[in-house]
């Protein structure tokens, strides 16, 4: 029998088991601009200010497209508990 997992195991094991791979990600893309700064910034001034200006559009991008996710797993979320 193959049973929706979101369904059968308790919350706080749910919470862990789903929360860890997103801030592991996001951790990541933290240290991505950190390392990406460290390194432009031994190459020259203007290198660091343009990788500056462009970390906004990144994570505005990122938030983009995360929003959205969240957004298409919701509805979904809803559709399949409604068994539409």
């Amino acid at each position: 029998m193959n049973e929706n997992k979101m369904g059968v195991q308790p919350v706080n094991r749910l919470l862990v088991s789903m929360s860890v791979p997103m801030m592991v990600s996001m951790l990541v893309q933290a240290l991505y601009n950190v390392v990406d700064s460290i390194f432009v910034a031994s190459l020259s001034e203007d290198a660091l200010t343009a990788v500056s200006l462009a970390f906004p559009w990144q994570n505005l991008m990122i938030a983009v497209g995360v929003g959205t996710g969240v957004g298409v797993n919701a509805w979904l979320s809803r559709c399949l508990g409604e068994k539409v």
